[in-house]
């Protein structure tokens, strides 16, 4: 296996970075896992002390210069740190940025492009993820590049299992999605092993961004819809429907769901699913309070043998009419 140039860097060693997970993960984590050296991640909007970043010997800056930062690069530089910039991405030529999308293009340039003629007053070296890569750089700027081995980390192979836990009401449920928004976030604060699912419009993915290993759908029609929860498989399937006249007069459809997604479904306790639903038998009947939901999410999780017979229950149910009283 190439050895990592990281391993021959002064220490100690920091990482400024702005998201660009993928890329540390595939170039750069399995190198610092090995070193079994503490490897300090900076804030990129806010600099340390001069005092604290005085300690450092080499920082490695992914993708983009932080702006906050370029005052204290150049003066970290200046004082004998070591700093190489990371790529994975031809983000030095203009040119090769001129088919993305604007918003992703003024990005990338206001990070980094428009800093190819002057680059070496925060950095001394790159690290590049490709031979063509290298030539790409080289073509603009005058400094040492280096082509990385491609050593991904751990995580990209050995992916820990988690619990699928969805919501597939509409938008049209807006009392019901913004109660989810605040359960789905305690949940994941509390729990690192749930991936949440939901179909929402362009309004609602902005409200929903931000908690952690959240999969969102735009709304599909319904032959899409059917053949798509079908064909895949959910732990859980949540629905949450709160007193109004919209509801009202609504059927128990989602038991079909989470039947076709092979889920257990946990219900609100009132009509349509409380006259539908056996409570504990072929799912759960719910009070309206978030608490109530995360408990028994944390107890169908913590005992697949019971998610097993609750599934088994509902399945043996599929030609039975739901009647809501």
């Amino acid at each position: 296996m190439d050895e990592h140039p990281l391993v021959k860097m002064p220490q100690p060693w920091a990482v400024l970075r702005k998201g660009s997970a993928p890329t540390v993960a595939h170039w750069l984590k399995r190198a610092l896992e090995q070193a079994n050296t503490k490897v300090v991640e900076l804030n990129p909007r806010r600099p340390n002390p001069p005092e604290q970043l005085a300690a450092f010997r080499t920082v490695v800056v992914i993708r983009t210069l932080p702006p906050h930062w370029l005052k204290s690069l150049r003066q970290m530089r200046a004082k004998g740190c070591r700093v190489v910039l990371l790529l994975d991405d031809d983000l030095l030529n203009p040119s090769s940025l001129s088919g993305l999308p604007w918003l992703y293009r003024w990005r990338l340039w206001w990070g980094l492009t428009r800093h190819r003629h002057n680059l070496a007053n925060w950095v001394d070296s790159l690290w590049v993820s490709t031979s063509a890569l290298k030539r790409q750089c080289q073509a603009v700027v005058d400094l040492p590049i280096q082509v990385l081995p491609l050593q991904p980390a751990a995580e990209v192979f050995q992916v820990p299992k988690l619990f699928r836990i969805a919501y597939l009401g509409t938008t049209a449920h807006q009392q019901e999605l913004q109660w989810l928004v605040s359960l789905f976030r305690t949940l994941q604060q509390r729990r690192h092993d749930c991936l949440l699912e939901l179909v929402v419009n362009r309004r609602w993915r902005a409200r929903f961004r931000g908690i952690p290993r959240m999969r969102m759908f735009y709304p599909m029609d319904w032959e899409t819809f059917c053949q798509d929860t079908g064909n895949r498989q959910v732990d859980l399937l949540l629905v949450p429907l709160f007193e109004g006249n919209f509801n009202a007069g609504r059927a128990p459809v989602k038991v079909f769901d989470a039947m076709r997604l092979g889920a257990v479904g946990l219900y609100s306790n009132r009509k349509p699913y409380g006259g539908c639903i056996r409570d504990d038998i072929d799912g759960l009947l719910l009070t309206d309070e978030p608490e109530d939901w995360l408990r028994a999410i944390d107890a169908l999780l913590a005992d697949p043998e019971r998610r097993q017979q609750l599934l088994e229950a509902s399945r043996r149910r599929n030609s039975f009419s739901c009647q809501s009283q």
